[in-house]
């Protein structure tokens, strides 16, 4: 437990976009970009490493979730690749897209939690 949260709590206030902290403040000013320190508690939030890693989670998650089911409902086997493959590629950019912020919120979360800053 840190500062009086659990693991769940802080990562649901990650999903949810707010401060890890306290879950009060946006820990957001935009689409992915970080603030600097929460205007309710000024925790800094912009020392810990969200680059990377909520993109690759994305990503493998969204392949799964698409490629997987079809893959087993046989998508693949009965419509034509020039109509497939637009869609496929169509589907897991928006959903992606969708996913990234929520990932991220919840990347930060357990960052914080975890205690891990960048180094400087």
């Amino acid at each position: 437990m840190r500062d009086g949260v659990d693991l769940g709590t802080a990562l649901m206030r990650g999903i949810t976009r707010k401060c890890p902290c306290c879950g009060q403040a946006p820990a957001f000013r935009g689409y992915l970009k970080v603030v600097d320190a929460c205007r309710n508690c000024q925790t800094p939030l912009s020392v810990y490493p969200t680059d990377d890693g909520p993109a690759y989670i994305t990503m493998i998650l969204i392949g799964h979730l698409v490629i997987a089911p079809a893959f087993m409902f046989g998508i693949f086997y009965t419509y034509p690749m020039q109509v497939l493959v637009p869609v496929m590629v169509g589907a897991i950019g928006l959903l992606t897209l969708a996913a990234l912020p929520f990932v991220k919120g919840a990347f930060l979360s357990l960052m914080w939690y975890l205690g891990l800053k960048q180094a400087r």
